[in-house]
């Protein structure tokens, strides 16, 4: 290996015999990766879903949920841009404050619909 000299036949058996041991080992952690780059995804997929279900039962237990609907409405009402920028417009936008907040929950969508949001 060290050398630019004709191997012997001997060596060159021993060559060709290392290579193929070489050949098959790379082979084997070949499939070896692509067996863990698997598992990976798997794993990843499965993380993916668990952050998913924590983040929707940590929901269940928000403080937000506990908000009287009464509470929330002085909120709502209090996110409204004043009473004269509405005056003279001539449509709706569906950016509008009290469209969007229609847009949150059921329970949300309840609250602001009940209270004077629209008319003010």
């Amino acid at each position: 290996l060290n050398s630019n000299e004709v191997p012997l036949d001997s060596e060159i058996s021993i060559v060709k015999s290392t290579s193929l041991r070489i050949g098959a080992r790379l082979v084997d952690v070949d499939e070896e990766i692509t067996r863990l780059e698997h598992r990976l995804e798997v794993l990843k997929e499965e993380s993916r879903s668990l952050a998913q279900l924590r983040a929707q039962n940590n929901a269940i237990i928000s403080p937000l949920r506990r908000i009287p609907p009464e509470v929330l409405a002085e909120i709502f009402t209090r996110t409204l841009p004043p009473s004269q920028s509405w005056s003279g417009r001539s449509g709706f936008s569906s950016n509008d404050t009290p469209w969007v907040l229609t847009h949150i929950s059921r329970h949300w969508r309840a609250v602001a619909i009940s209270t004077s949001l629209w008319s003010l």
